[in-house]
């Protein structure tokens, strides 16, 4: 027995909210703690790396107008 039209068109709701709160319920989920000085050290590197200077933008070679 196939299913209604309207029941085809509507079903991805129903499963995008089940799949965005089972998602977040994962991402919430109580982590085991880290040793302390782990923890210091991926934040040196995490500063590390938004400390490094961006490179130069290049520039064009020529215009593009037409």
């Amino acid at each position: 027995m196939p299913l209604p039209d309207w029941l085809l068109w509507l079903l991805p709701l129903p499963v995008a909210t089940t799949g965005a709160i089972a998602w977040v319920a994962w991402r919430s989920r109580a982590r085991r703690p880290q040793r302390p000085h782990e923890s210091i050290r991926a934040h040196e590197r995490f500063r590390s790396a938004m400390a490094a200077p961006l490179p130069a933008p290049r520039r064009r070679s020529g215009s593009r107008r037409g």
